[in-house]
């Protein structure tokens, strides 16, 4: 008798990277899969063993799982490497869902919505031993992705050992008054029509810098990561407001909290070269404002000339990126051990190396 097919198949990262696809079922109709990216070093455990901690990592909106090495500088902390594309994103966009065209790429009403994806993702997870007894559980989140991980955290105290935040969506666009002007009108119109698209799409100029199509270097999918946006829906921004207003009140987290992001943003409609090394997405003074508000333990580390996404900015600013991030992984359960590490050679942060933030 044969064995039953292998669930986990090759994914498009290549070699090291296999994918899985799971049903979430009618509540996230009507995107109803998700898909959980897994990353293994040539196919093997990691030198030494498998790895006894993981890392869940949530992409943002308009967006999905790409970057190999990120999952791979990961691997090189110890730890084992997981990626989720959420419902309605990334992998889950086949060209037959494409072609369907029922739904909303990249919609929700609630950013909770998530949980059943992140579910399913730590169910495999834990298929696969991980994290190992005694092992850490670190979610990371980029962008919306960084918001979504963090109430998340809020909701399920006591699951992770630390939480990796890449240019978390913690607030509103030049001040908090914007979001709160917005909410009532929005949420009326989310309550009435949700799911409406609004036929405008946001246009950052991000694509030029990081697709290799364009000007940048990252293979990236056009389908799953487009030039501007997915359509926006009130549900959708409703949701993030929301969510966002919910930080501004204080989550309380006790774990370690790591937070990266730009030196600057430079958001113009028109094309600057100053994009090339700043975040042309978000207003990084407003995560620095409100990193602080997700609980007592919070390291924000800021890079000069880092877009965005920090961790696909150019060589040098990537790599201290890298260096911090796997500097906090490996100091997780070792209080005072980050403090001691030093940014990466060939960057200038405008924080002193680990700040630690801590909320009135």
């Amino acid at each position: 008798m044969s064995a039953p097919p292998d669930p986990w198949v090759p994914d498009v990262l290549g070699p090291g990277f296999r994918a899985r696809t799971v049903d979430l079922g009618p509540d996230s109709a009507p995107h109803t899969t998700a898909t959980v990216v897994r990353h293994r070093p040539d196919g093997r455990p990691a030198a030494g063993g498998a790895p006894r901690d993981v890392v869940l990592y949530l992409h943002g909106w308009s967006d999905y799982f790409f970057n190999a090495e990120l999952a791979r500088t990961c691997a090189a902390a110890g730890y084992g490497f997981y990626a989720l594309d959420l419902h309605g994103y990334g992998r889950n966009l086949t060209d037959a869902v494409l072609a369907e065209g029922a739904g909303s790429p990249g919609h929700a009403t609630d950013l909770a919505d998530y949980d059943d994806d992140i579910a399913a993702a730590l169910a495999l997870l834990a298929e696969d031993g991980l994290p190992a007894p005694g092992g850490r559980l670190v979610l990371m989140g980029h962008s919306t992705g960084g918001l979504t991980a963090a109430l998340w955290a809020a909701r399920h105290p006591g699951r992770l050992a630390g939480l990796a935040l890449n240019a978390p969506w913690l607030g509103s666009h030049g001040a908090d008054a914007v979001g709160a002007a917005l909410r009532p009108a929005l949420g009326r119109l989310a309550r009435r029509r949700p799911d409406r698209a609004v036929r405008a799409r946001l246009r950052s100029h991000y694509y030029r810098v990081i697709s290799e199509h364009a000007e940048g270097e990252w293979p990236i999918d056009p389908r799953w990561r487009p030039e501007t946006s997915f359509d926006i829906t009130p549900g959708w921004l409703n949701a993030v407001l929301q969510a966002q207003r919910e930080v501004s009140r204080g989550l309380d987290l006790q774990v370690p909290v790591l937070v990266q992001v730009s030196a600057r943003s430079h958001i113009r409609p028109w094309w600057s070269e100053r994009m090339r090394s700043a975040d042309t997405v978000l207003d990084v003074r407003q995560i620095r404002r409100h990193a602080p508000d997700l609980g007592p333990d919070v390291t924000v580390r800021s890079y000069e000339g880092a877009v965005h996404d920090v961790h696909l900015s150019r060589g040098p600013v990537r790599r201290a990126a890298q260096q911090d991030l796997v500097a906090w992984l490996r100091a997780l359960g070792r209080p005072g051990a980050a403090q001691a590490e030093t940014p990466g050679p060939a960057t200038r942060s405008t924080a002193p190396p680990y700040r630690r933030s801590r909320r009135a």
